[in-house]
């Protein structure tokens, strides 16, 4: 039985978790038989469970002897998706990276052609507290936030957006598929030289680019360690959204 199952003090819940992580891993349908092999459960055990579970529509028979994961636990997950807010869970990942670096961290989404900060870290007395931010926008092409957001972006819609913001399409093409293979965008913040701007993508379950994780440090004092624990955090946060790296 998995690690997940061995908490439990009640001996058919922990049969049950192993039952549907055992329907999970194989994806398909399984046979009884295979089943019970691999769960350690007597077939006449695992038959009567995964029958109570097809009651529920957890699971699903799947012809003779053979079951699948159930309908069910796409609505129940669904639910629990819809709750999910990048906002939230950033807040605790993101006052980490500050803590460490001791600089401003970032939360930007893509708002039609802009990149739009929605949170920034702030260091106060009591401690770092994630604020909102209201109206801070860069144009996508402009910085490493923006430039993340697009790394999903289609060929002719990142043709539009380049000629629209006065970008040579060669290089931004150039930029994203050195994002895409490092995680990791670097940048000016346009104001300040002596600024660098780095940021990480988030991904939800379906690996679609919601937001970007974006430190701004002085170029003197950007690591690459700095760096990494970046891409950390914004991989933290993705897998809370769902994803699963490949």
């Amino acid at each position: 039985m998995s690690d997940s199952t061995a908490s439990t003090s009640i001996q058919v819940l922990s049969r049950m978790f192993a039952l549907l992580d055992t329907l999970a891993h194989e994806g398909d349908a399984v046979s009884l038989k295979s089943i019970s092999e691999q769960t350690g459960l007597h077939p006449s055990t695992a038959h009567r469970i995964l029958n109570d579970l097809a009651v529920g529509r957890l699971v699903e028979r799947s012809g003779p002897g053979s079951y699948r994961l159930g309908l069910r636990l796409l609505e129940l997950g669904n639910l629990v998706k819809s709750r999910l807010d990048v906002r939230d869970l950033a807040v605790k990942p993101m006052q980490e990276l500050h803590k460490l670096t001791a600089h401003p961290v970032s939360l930007f989404i893509r708002q039609d052609d802009d990149a739009l900060c929605i949170e920034r870290t702030v260091a106060e007395r009591n401690g770092v507290q994630v604020t909102r931010v209201m109206g801070l926008r860069v144009p996508l092409t402009a910085s490493a936030a923006g430039k993340t957001l697009l790394i999903g972006e289609s060929g002719n819609a990142l043709a539009s957006l380049a000629s629209a913001q006065n970008t040579r399409l060669e290089g931004l093409q150039a930029e994203l598929n050195a994002i895409r293979q490092n995680n990791l965008a670097h940048d000016g913040d346009g104001h300040d030289p002596a600024i660098q701007m780095v940021a990480a993508p988030i991904f939800n379950d379906l690996g679609e680019v919601v937001a970007s994780l974006a430190l701004n440090s002085p170029v003197s004092r950007l690591t690459p360690e700095w760096s990494e624990a970046l891409k950390g955090s914004a991989q933290r946060i993705s897998t809370q959204m769902g994803w699963q790296a490949r």
